[in-house]
């Protein structure tokens, strides 16, 4: 079972120029507390049921404002003021001198890598050191230039949306060999 199913967990927001982490509540998880404060019960002898919940027009569309507002928040560093990027619940932060291993989130973080799972598989491959983590930019990019060429051989018929795949994996190769040539890294 997803280990996030069942208590809630917050959010990591990095900031990567004061290289601090900072914990958030989840959109969902505040309307759900919002949700919680209106349940409707009803007396049935020895329990009492749960009905529903009771929302009038105007607090409904109150709450869809909240909700709108909650997903399109922007967290910024109480310490600097900068936008901080959201890297999911798994995210486990390195020391705040450790400057290479936030490097290394950052340029991932630009990669798009972010640790938002359920919880089960855990966060996954985080290089330690440079050269560890140009292994790693170069094994992705040798995955994204296979699964590239494999939707370019794939005929139209079988796939209808080709050029959108196509345009996904490119701008995913292009992301990485970035990366490595802001790095100085070799693209091997």
């Amino acid at each position: 079972m997803c280990r996030y199913a069942r208590k809630t967990y917050k959010s990591h927001y990095v900031c990567f120029k004061c290289r601090k982490s900072f914990k958030q509540p989840d959109a969902y998880d505040i309307i759900k507390r919002i949700e919680k404060e209106k349940v409707y019960h009803e007396p049935g002898g020895k329990t009492i049921r749960k009905v529903g919940y009771v929302f009038t027009k105007a607090e409904t569309k109150e709450l869809e404002k909240i909700v709108s507002d909650l997903e399109n928040r922007i967290i910024k560093c109480p310490e600097c003021s900068s936008v901080m990027a959201d890297l999911g619940k798994d995210f486990k932060a390195p020391k705040k001198t450790a400057v290479k291993e936030w490097k290394i989130v950052e340029s991932l973080f630009k990669t798009g890598k972010c640790f938002h799972s359920c919880g089960c598989d855990g966060i996954g491959y985080i290089p330690k050191n440079p050269k560890d983590y140009e292994v790693y930019l170069n094994n992705i990019l040798k995955t994204y230039q296979e699964y590239l060429a494999a939707c370019q051989d794939t005929p139209i018929e079988e796939c209808p949306e080709k050029t959108e795949e196509i345009k996904y994996w490119s701008g995913n190769i292009q992301k990485i060999k970035t990366e490595i040539i802001d790095n100085k890294f070799e693209i091997m």
